[in-house]
């Protein structure tokens, strides 16, 4: 019997390739990255990240000094339009019981940033007393944000029943951002950003 003697590529090659013909036995590229690259990529990367995330905090920084003064703002604005509509003096004082059903103002140990309550002040001492009445409340602030008023607004700001008030400001901050919410006597309010007047 004749035994016929195999080529040992024609076991890799496909099937219809002839042993004889080495030319199409082709080895592909690798594919992948190389260690370096990978080094590099990194790099850029981490430079980068070190670019962003300090942008990105003074962005959130902003956003928040924004929006606690726009809110502030608003309670003051509303204080001021209650009062004249209603003819009646108005207060904002800040309070940190703001959740109970009747809110207090309070003069030590609270500040701003604690919380606030408008309400109407029926006999004008600027105390939350039994007949007034609460119309909205500001919630408490993030840590690391200080709210602050001058002499005229350290504990409240009230607005009578032509919407005038003592002249001052009350500023907010959240380092090294700072805006001032500035009253004049007719109670209109400015926002101010940078050092408070």
């Amino acid at each position: 019997m004749f035994m016929r003697r195999i080529h040992p590529l024609a076991i890799i090659l496909p099937l219809g390739v002839k042993h004889h013909s080495h030319r199409c036995i082709q080895w592909q590229r690798m594919t992948g990255t190389t260690l370096l690259e990978l080094m590099i990529a990194l790099s850029i990367a981490t430079t980068l990240l070190f670019i962003a995330v300090p942008s990105f905090q003074s962005f959130t920084r902003t956003n928040r000094i924004a929006a606690i003064t726009n809110e502030l703002s608003s309670a003051l604005q509303l204080a001021r339009s209650e009062a004249m509509t209603r003819g009646k003096t108005v207060t904002v004082c800040k309070s940190n019981d703001i959740s109970d059903s009747t809110p207090s103002c309070s003069t030590t140990g609270v500040n701003w940033q604690d919380g606030w309550v408008i309400f109407v002040d029926n006999n004008g001492n600027g105390a939350f007393n039994t007949g007034d009445i609460p119309l909205r409340v500001g919630q408490a602030t993030n840590a690391g944000v200080v709210i602050t008023g001058n002499s005229v607004f350290v504990d409240r700001a009230s607005f009578n029943s032509t919407g005038e008030t003592s002249a001052g400001t009350i500023s907010i901050f959240i380092a090294p951002e700072q805006r001032c919410i500035i009253l004049n006597k007719i109670g209109r309010l400015r926002i101010k950003s940078g050092t408070c007047p």
